[in-house]
């Protein structure tokens, strides 16, 4: 009788933790479906949509990667197929495991490792519910509980295994909930019927639009930091020191670039981290590095608008060019550079605004075609369509209000679309 009792027992554990299982892994799936919504990233179609061993440069990062490094311009340049994997706000404590997980289902000529996250980027005691994104989006299986117990507090487990406990899910809203399921079994009809193959809009390329005002332009002549500012420097080049290591034993291009920032507040770390990965003979480029840096070319202190992205993007196409010992394309090279804007002025007099594009080469744009669009409060209030217009004059119809002024220029030699935006507040 006591074997029975016990057998029911082990039934009812069995059957407890059966359930547990399956609502952990229903409950996990919504986020695990979304994680690449949540901030522009694209690790679930790097897991279900892309054959294994089919790319040959993967960027990885974080938001520095991603608005640095466009794989569209790449490709067209290399001939190569290019795509971004990052999490935003990553450290080097997370772009390990995914190091580890690109080459596990790729076999790169090149793998691009952005250098901000060594240097910066979010701790163990300071992750966003993005940080989760890779996480969810990584298949069941030992290797994904491994990791996630290697990365994760304990509280942040919790919200790992029970993913509505975290941002990710938005709990809290049940009609939510019901339009995600509405929208996830839309989105399966989709790919059914698509072949279940789908490309990555611009290949993972995701930028910020606008760009800063001259009177808004942070003070590059600030106090300079006199020491890294990275307390755990060490910690994280030792964590760097095993991503080398990894490359080493699988014999993978690996190359580290530093990309632009307006102002480098990390500066005084580089001479460490450069010496590290110098020893493993692997190459460490810093971008832009002898240029005097437009703030056309940045959203903020940090990140690259599109206008400075494109230059970035050609620099870097030119740096794997040598390093994997392929051409350029250099029809498509001259094609890029027709979008090179070194900087801009914007000038107000009375009730008259003027704002100037300054080209780098101004006989390339006469056949670019440049839309200007203007808005008030939200309302548009000018558009001109004009090849060759790098400079636009109006006049304002108010004294006050927040103006917008959009700008898309186009060389119809090709499909590429350069976006730009100005924020103009009157009061």
């Amino acid at each position: 009788m006591r074997t029975k009792d016990k057998q029911n027992q082990w039934g009812k554990f069995l059957l407890f933790f059966s359930i547990l299982f399956f609502l952990i892994q229903a409950f996990s799936y919504i986020p695990r479906q979304t994680s690449d919504q949540k901030n522009g990233n694209f690790w679930p179609y790097f897991y279900q949509e892309i054959p294994e061993n089919s790319l040959d440069i993967v960027f990885m990062g974080n938001s520095h990667s991603k608005t640095t490094f466009i794989p569209e311009i790449i490709d067209k340049l290399l001939g190569t197929r290019s795509i971004h994997v990052n999490t935003s706000g990553e450290s080097i404590y997370q772009t390990i495991y995914e190091y580890k997980e690109v080459l596990r289902y790729q076999d790169p000529k090149m793998v691009v490792l952005e250098t901000f996250p060594i240097y910066a980027g979010l701790t163990q005691e300071e992750l966003k519910p993005w940080n989760f994104s890779f996480f969810y989006s990584m298949p069941f299986s030992l290797r994904k509980l491994i990791y996630s117990h290697q990365f994760f507090s304990d509280g942040d487990l919790l919200k790992f295994y029970l993913p509505y406990t975290s941002n990710h899910a938005d709990w809290k809203n049940p009609g939510l909930l019901i339009s995600r399921v509405k929208d996830e079994v839309q989105a399966i009809k989709d790919k059914v019927e698509a072949g279940w193959h789908v490309d990555l809009p611009h290949q993972g390329y995701e930028n910020y639009l606008k760009s800063l005002l001259p009177h808004e332009k942070p003070s590059k002549s600030s106090d300079a930091i006199a020491s890294c500012p990275t307390p755990d420097l060490e910690k994280r080049l030792s964590v760097t020191e095993d991503i080398l290591r990894i490359s080493r034993k699988d014999s993978e291009g690996l190359l580290f670039i530093e990309a632009p920032q307006y102002i480098n507040k990390h500066e005084n770390c580089r001479d460490q981290t450069v010496d590290l990965i110098e020893r493993y003979d692997i190459s460490y480029e810093t971008l832009l590095k002898d240029q005097d840096r437009s703030l056309l070319w940045f959203g903020d202190d940090q990140h690259m608008t599109q206008f400075g992205a494109i230059i970035a993007t050609v620099e870097t196409a030119q740096i794997l060019a040598d390093q994997l010992n392929i051409g350029i394309n250099r029809d498509m090279l001259a094609y890029y550079q027709s979008y090179f804007f070194r900087d801009y002025t914007l000038v107000q007099e009375g009730d008259t605004i003027t704002l100037n594009l300054i080209p780098e080469n101004v006989e390339t744009i006469q056949d670019v075609n440049f839309t200007w669009n203007v808005s008030l409060n939200n309302e548009s209030i000018l558009k001109i369509e004009e090849k060759g217009k790098n400079k636009l004059n109006f006049t304002l119809p108010e004294p006050t209000g927040n103006y917008f002024i959009h700008i898309v220029i186009h060389n119809p030699a090709g499909n590429y679309y350069l976006r730009g935006g100005f924020d103009l507040v009157l009061e």
